[in-house]
């Protein structure tokens, strides 16, 4: 029976040894390739040393990659005439009035007459002539009395229409006093020759716009924008000159006349990617602006840097012969033409290419440790993919 036991026990004792077996050798199994490689001790065929394996030394995706060849751009705009101007306008005319008041009568005439722009509209002003007259004649526009006196034969002062009492559509009623204790009598006026008159100010003109246009990569690396001109004006007769850029204020004063204005700064946030509108504006008098620019001051483009590292066993690998290390460029197209430099560890390389793809041997570049490597294109690039592989 003792020995049945010692049977059992053994053989317990191996099926867990092989199950223990099978365990480790599906984690090895299981382990990343080079993580296995590592834990085996294996290295790679022929490198002499067992220690360093093939490998993916770096993978980015650096996308759109600009290359601007100046330092500023500059956006030239087209001569700009702005400018008001105030004429004297005939707003209503009526031949003749003639208002009666008596015992069984009181005929008021009245007449309209409309003002298109109130705001623009200044020293409105009521003018007839007296034919003949009993009694005092009054004056009622939109409502209230503007004038209430005796006239006498020939032209009356024009009587001036206050602002604050005008509307677009306005209406002018003439009327004559009473007689009075005299009943038996009608008073009656005739006036001729009726007209209301006023500065009128046509605004037309007054604003100007011009476009710019802004591409993505001077948008990507703007700065600080400024704008210049330069005006030409009478003193005294003009008012506030105005500067819109997309609907951002950017000035509005009475610049000096004939003289290069300072120019006038402004944030690059309020610049667009394409089209960009620009607005003068003045209330008053004429501007000619002269020599309009935008100048749009870039930054430094910086280049992205990309950096990977080297053992000690896979640098000597490489300058034994035994390894290479390949950097590849993934284009996003394969129409046009990628140009510029590659810069490994401060040694440049140049690339030139239409294909979708670029590769390019820096096993003569590359050092033990930390190693770089900058894109400089020589125009604007799209780079999909960049990999730097350890290999045969």
């Amino acid at each position: 029976m003792v020995y049945i036991g010692k049977r059992g026990q053994a053989a317990g004792a191996a099926v867990l040894l092989a199950l223990i077996a099978a365990l480790l050798v599906m984690f090895v199994i299981l382990l990343p390739p080079q993580e296995r490689a590592d834990l085996l001790g294996e290295g790679s065929p022929g490198s002499g040393t067992g220690t360093v394996s093939e490998r993916l030394l770096l993978q980015e995706s650096p996308g759109r990659i600009d290359f601007i060849a100046q330092d500023e751009i500059e956006h030239p705009l087209p001569v700009v005439n702005v400018y008001t101007r105030t004429q004297t306008k005939s707003l209503a005319e009526r031949n003749l009035a003639t208002p009666k008041h008596g015992i069984f009568t009181d005929d008021q005439v009245s007449f309209e007459f409309r003002i298109p722009d109130v705001q623009n509209t200044e020293n409105v002003l009521l003018s007839f002539r007296v034919a003949s007259s009993d009694g005092r004649v009054m004056v009622i526009l939109n409502g209230e009395e503007v004038f209430n006196e005796e006239v006498f034969e020939g032209a009356v002062q024009p009587i001036p229409l206050t602002k604050s009492l005008l509307n677009e559509m306005n209406t002018v009623s003439f009327s004559v006093s009473s007689p009075g204790g005299a009943f038996w009598k009608t008073n009656e006026a005739r006036l001729e020759d009726i007209k209301v008159i006023a500065d009128v100010t046509s605004i037309e003109s007054q604003t100007a716009r011009s476009v710019f246009l802004i591409s993505d990569t001077e948008k990507g690396n703007l700065e600080k924008v400024q704008l210049k001109f330069q005006p030409e004006c009478r003193i005294g007769d003009v008012g506030k000159l105005r500067v819109v850029i997309n609907g951002n204020e950017l000035y509005n004063a009475i610049p000096d006349c004939g003289v290069p204005i300072i120019p006038i700064e402004f944030s690059s946030d309020l610049i667009y990617t394409g089209e960009n509108e620009i607005v003068f504006q003045t209330m008053k008098g004429t501007y000619v602006l002269s020599h309009i620019r935008l100048v749009s001051q870039l930054k430094e483009v910086d280049f992205p840097t990309y950096y990977f590292e080297l053992s000690n066993e896979e640098y000597q690998d490489v300058k034994d012969g035994n390894r290479n290390v390949k950097l590849i460029l993934d284009f996003v197209d394969v129409v046009t033409a990628k140009r510029g430099e590659l810069v490994v560890n401060g040694n440049r390389r140049h690339f030139d290419t239409t294909e979708a793809s670029f590769d390019l041997d820096m096993s003569d570049d590359v050092v033990r440790g930390s190693n770089s490597i900058k894109i400089k294109p020589s125009k604007t690039i799209e780079v999909r993919e960049l990999r730097a592989e350890f290999v045969e």
